[in-house]
């Protein structure tokens, strides 16, 4: 990765973690409570300092590809956040369709790969994957 793009990086994740409030209130609880979001969080994580700390590796996943392991920062999340230090949870009622991010695929593989294997998403009554979560 050239010298450049590793210095964007990294004032992206400076600013990101000066921008974010000290203290995080607790997510609006229903759907029915939920309004337009103020701004979006972005979280960026490193591979390696995940990978050297987890037991749930896969062979598909970010861990374990071997060379082809991530050595670039990768995002973690992005997610919308309130003013007031809440955010909305789950807030799609919609079933999620993988087909309608399927030409982003290899992008989101390499740049927002799924470290952990296995793990269900929270929303969707817990039988989302990854991508269910995250979109």
């Amino acid at each position: 990765m050239p010298p450049l793009t590793s210095w964007l990086l990294l004032a992206i994740l400076a600013l990101t973690a000066l921008a974010m409030p000290p203290a995080r209130a607790a997510p609006v609880a229903s759907f029915d409570d939920q309004r337009e979001f103020d701004y979006f969080v972005l979280a960026l994580q490193w591979p390696g300092t995940y990978c050297q700390r987890t037991s749930s590796c896969c062979p598909t996943n970010g861990c374990c590809r071997g060379s082809n392991s991530p050595k670039i920062f990768t995002i973690h999340g992005l997610w919308p956040d309130y003013n007031d230090g809440t955010w909305p949870s789950c807030c799609s009622r919609a079933s999620y369709n993988p087909k309608e991010i399927s030409t982003l695929t290899n992008a989101l593989e390499q740049y927002w790969p799924s470290l952990s294997c296995g793990k269900p998403s929270l929303c969707h009554g817990g039988k989302g994957t990854f991508w269910a979560h995250e979109v």
